[in-house]
Order: C-alpha cells, then sequence, then structure tokens
C-alpha cells in the first residue's frame, strides 16, 4: 500500500530501479542515467512542501524525471556543434542522397523497404545497431531525435524547450534522419 505522505528514505528502494531504467532507455548513458535519477530524487525533496497528493508519489516522481531528461537534452544542444563535414567518414554525404536539380533521392541512395527485419532477433539487433547510431549524432541532432522520436513530444514543443525555429529544427531532425540512415546502412541495416 502507498504510504498517505511521500517518505523519501524509501524512493530509491521502491523506484530507483524504474527510474533509473526509464532514464537509461532515454540516454543510453549508465553514468547520466543515473545522475538524472539522483537529479530528479533532490529536486523532489527540495520541494517535498509543495506535493499535493493530486497524483501518487511514483508519477510525481517520474514527471520529474522526464523534466530532467529534457533537461538534459537541452543541455546537449548546447554543447559545441560538429558540423557533417566533420563528422563524414568516407560514406555518402547528404549531397549525395539528393538530385540538385530536382531534389529527389538520387536512384541508389532512395530509400529501400527493411522487410528482412520483420523477425525478432533482427528486430533486437536493429535496436542495438540504432541505439549505437544514435550516440553518435551530434549533440544537438541526437537530443532533437531523442526528445521527438523517444520522448514522442511534438515539434512546438522541442522548439520551444530548445530555443529553435520551426526551419532550424526540421533542418535538424532531417540531417539526424539522413545520419541514422547512413550509419544503419554501414552496419548492414536496411539494404538488400
Amino acid at each position: 500500500m502507498t504510504p498517505a505522505t511521500p517518505v523519501p528514505a524509501e524512493w530509491p528502494a521502491r523506484f530507483g530501479d524504474e527510474l533509473y531504467r526509464f532514464a537509461l532507455s532515454r540516454v543510453s548513458d549508465s553514468e547520466v542515467a543515473e545522475e538524472l535519477v539522483q537529479e530528479t530524487f533532490l529536486s523532489a525533496l527540495a520541494s517535498l512542501v509543495t506535493f499535493r497528493a493530486d497524483a501518487s508519489e511514483r508519477t510525481w516522481l517520474f514527471v520529474i524525471l522526464r523534466r530532467k531528461i529534457i533537461d538534459h537534452y537541452r543541455r546537449q544542444t548546447r554543447a559545441p556543434h560538429v558540423g557533417l563535414d566533420a563528422l563524414h567518414d568516407g560514406g555518402a554525404t547528404e549531397a549525395d542522397y539528393f538530385n540538385p536539380a530536382n531534389g529527389h533521392w538520387t536512384g541508389p541512395q532512395a530509400p529501400a523497404s527493411w522487410l528482412r527485419a520483420d523477425a525478432a532477433l533482427e528486430q533486437q539487433e536493429l535496436h542495438e545497431i540504432l541505439r549505437l547510431c544514435q550516440e553518435r549524432l551530434p549533440p544537438q541532432q541526437g537530443a532533437v531525435f531523442a526528445m521527438r522520436f523517444v520522448e514522442e513530444l511534438s515539434a512546438e514543443e522541442i522548439c520551444q524547450e530548445l530555443g529553435l525555429t520551426a526551419s532550424n529544427y526540421w533542418v535538424i531532425v532531417h540531417r539526424a534522419k539522413l545520419q541514422l540512415r547512413r550509419c544503419l546502412e554501414k552496419h548492414g541495416m536496411g539494404k538488400n
């Protein structure tokens, strides 16, 4: 049974593992996930007098953690920007994907079906490779991609949180998707 008033001393035992798994699934770095959970407990402790029990203690802690994760993404976007040219490792560049005359995909770079990824084992492998590829994204692209496709925030919310214009947001999402596609294909995904 849930105590009527929060008991901070019990938070690590009651919610620590669940909060950690949630944070780790968002940031893919165990040390960062631990820090986010610790920051969550500290913030909750600092604002304990404002807890009104409108939601459960668990829900309240997850709301705080989610804000901490968004703050983490925001800090990532302030990291020095790394241009695409600096990340080019001999694979196709962004210019190789599109025909400059009409802006459409070039023949060999056109998206292909990933039907092979239907098997559970291939899905697991795909998730692992996708996680590794996400970690290789420049900080701003990684943060925007995670906020959009992991946290499922709207474009408007992301622009507001990170101080981006709508056009800048779409450029970042586009480049992140191209980077991920290039990385996935480099690891044998997507091309038959």
